[in-house]
């Protein structure tokens, strides 16, 4: 395995040894969704760690402020990396907007519904908040969002940085959620039924 940084060590590891070892540990096979998967370092410790099954969406073209040189590797990387577990990735190239869409869950039994969301993709504050509100509902009741990159970006534009649209979302769902921490990312749980 090839892995050019340490971000997930860095900045989300600790929350997902809080937040989804204990979903694994009730010993049933899971659905979990990546939005932005990069290299696979956090598909790889999903892979490692759950007896999941994972759904990644990546354009595999990296983001605007990555070099171009990623672009005709990246999906090559990704798919060496989560190689041994390839039996249980499903990717999905393309945007995100188009690929959320393009799920129908209106029409998922509950079965098939995510019990865990991972937003990492676009940095973009009306991307981010957009994926938010595409993903959602494909979240199980009870299920996990986790919003990655939420004090990145610090002093740019409000516009340019995820925290604007993180925060856009937590305000108009805020009856359909609890959130468990802010640190580094954002974690959140849906709720049963929405709170007046």
């Amino acid at each position: 395995m090839t892995f050019t940084n340490t971000w997930f060590e860095i900045t989300a590891q600790a929350n997902f040894e809080k937040y989804i070892k204990p979903l694994a540990d009730k010993g049933r096979i899971m659905n979990f969704l990546e939005i932005g998967c990069y290299e696979g370092r956090a598909s790889v410790w999903l892979m490692e760690n759950t007896g999941s099954k994972l759904t990644v969406i990546d354009t595999f073209l990296g983001s605007k402020e990555h070099d171009s040189q990623f672009e005709k590797t990246l999906l090559a990387r990704f798919r060496e990396n989560i190689y041994p577990y390839k039996d249980r990735v499903e990717v999905l190239k393309g945007t995100s907007s188009d690929q959320l869409k393009s799920i129908k869950f209106s029409h998922l039994p509950m079965t098939e519904l995510f019990d865990f969301i991972y937003v990492d993709g676009s940095h973009q504050a009306s991307d981010v908040l957009e994926d938010a509100i595409l993903a959602f509902p494909l979240l199980k009741e009870n299920g996990i969002m986790i919003f990655d990159d939420f004090t990145w970006g610090q002093g740019m534009s409000p516009y340019d940085v995820p925290a604007t649209g993180i925060n856009a979302f937590l305000f108009v769902y805020a009856n359909q959620l609890r959130t468990l921490e802010k640190n580094t990312q954002v974690i959140i749980r849906k709720t049963m039924t929405p709170e007046a």
